[in-house]
């Protein structure tokens, strides 16, 4: 071998010696990568149902690089597709990417269906809040509010029970209220709440929340310990429509108790409180005892299929 050769071949040498060499993890952090990317590729050729079917499934076990990049497969299929935009928007939202998600949301609510569906505007709502854009998330909750409020009226008239309507109406009241509070404007959290009753008088919840309302905002300026009638009067409402929740009258009794005020009432109320509580035991006790009864009937079905499997054994 050639004395120049030699130089080089002991060079080359040196280098690789001299390199830091891949360990072990960093290895299959690179193989990782390398799958990484080769399954990007393969998304990007899926049509929009596979795109939106894998991005669901990626969703579901909060693999986000996987949904992010399906979603986006399925956005770029079909780019007004709502349900597609939304799901990627909720998607950067769990990954903590607050800007993404807003700016998903933000464009979901300007398409035409996006605009009349009180989920997008709350899920803008806590787009902003996540970013302390209290302000904007109250304009995104209102919008969303009045939605939910529009078809809860309409679903009244038919006489149906809008269980999730009113859940998602009440989970909204809640959000509008804290953001408000966030902003430092109790009154307008209050008067969010006064609204509400106003607006559906025959709930009990509506109240109650405006009862509690109330005394947060007493609370927040140092009046903690002032009585304020309303807070009285929303209660009795809150127990007048719904005689079988316990904590509508605890906490009347409560409030009542804590300013020496109608002791009479409060001696009323704790009888209430304790009807309700002795029938809460007994529903408990019957379910318990169906509970039992159902175990004991399966383990009876399980004792004689195996009976039966050992009869047909011995037959054989």
């Amino acid at each position: 071998m050639g004395k120049s050769k030699q130089k080089r071949q002991l060079k080359r040498q040196w280098r690789e010696a001299a390199e830091p060499q891949p360990s072990k993890r960093q290895k299959q952090q690179r193989g990782d990568e390398a799958e990484g990317n080769e399954m990007a590729v393969e998304i990007e050729t899926l049509d929009f149902e596979d795109a939106f079917s894998a991005g669901l499934a990626f969703e579901q076990l909060e693999s986000y690089d996987g949904a992010l990049a399906a979603f986006q497969t399925a956005v770029k299929r079909q780019p007004s597709h709502l349900g597609a935009l939304t799901h990627l928007a909720d998607v950067h939202a769990a990954a903590d990417q607050p800007d993404e998600a807003l700016r998903c949301y933000k464009q979901a609510s300007e398409f035409a269906d996006g605009k009349q569906d009180a989920s997008v505007w709350f899920r803008l709502g806590l787009a902003h809040a996540a970013l302390e854009q209290h302000k904007e998330a109250t304009k995104a909750y209102n919008t969303a509010l009045e939605i939910s409020a529009k078809a809860l009226e309409a679903v009244e008239e038919d006489e149906q029970d809008p269980a999730e309507l009113w859940k998602a109406y009440g989970v909204t009241l809640a959000a509008l209220a804290e953001a408000f509070g966030e902003l430092g404007d109790l009154d307008a959290a209050v008067q969010v709440f006064e609204a509400a009753t106003k607006r559906f008088p025959s709930k009990a919840n509506l109240f109650y929340n405006l009862a509690n309302m109330r005394m947060a905002r007493s609370g927040s300026v140092g009046n903690g310990d002032a009585f304020d009638p309303e807070v009285v009067r929303c209660l009795e409402l809150a127990v007048q429509l719904d005689s079988d929740t316990r904590e509508f009258p605890e906490d009347l009794a409560g409030y009542l108790e804590q300013h020496s005020r109608q002791p009479d009432r409060v001696l009323e109320l704790k009888e209430k409180i304790k009807a309700l509580q002795a029938i809460e035991a007994a529903n408990s006790s019957v379910e318990t005892s169906q509970a039992k009864g159902e175990s004991e009937e399966k383990q009876e079905s399980g004792s004689e299929d195996d009976d039966e499997e050992e009869e047909s054994e011995e037959d054989e």
